[in-house]
């Protein structure tokens, strides 16, 4: 089972996004849509993974918690600049992780 947060990012042209939702707690492929997940690697603050790798019933079940739903890689970045923004403006800094979980 997926480890999605309340209250997740959704990109400007994602459509039935609970359908999206569901459709990957199934298993099954959703070509075209990217998920934005808070990173495991210290290095780095959020990752961008297609959901077609979740296909592969291993992926899914390591996969990092998700904060975000884009259709495109295009849209993905720019949810990803959009949220790291968003963390600096109200904090001062770009702690997404600690942000999230206290939000």
């Amino acid at each position: 089972m997926l480890k999605w947060i309340d209250d997740y990012y959704i990109g400007e042209t994602v459509r039935n996004v609970e359908d999206i939702r569901q459709k990957l707690e199934q298993g099954k492929l959703v070509p075209g849509i990217y998920l934005l997940t808070l990173s495991e690697n210290p290095h780095n603050i959020l990752e961008i993974i297609p959901a077609v790798t979740l296909f592969q019933k291993t992926a899914a079940r390591i996969c990092p918690e998700i904060i975000g739903v884009a259709r495109g890689i295009d849209e993905a970045m720019e949810l990803v600049r959009s949220v790291v923004q968003t963390v600096y403006d109200e904090t001062g800094d770009v702690q997404v992780e600690e942000y999230i979980k206290n939000r």
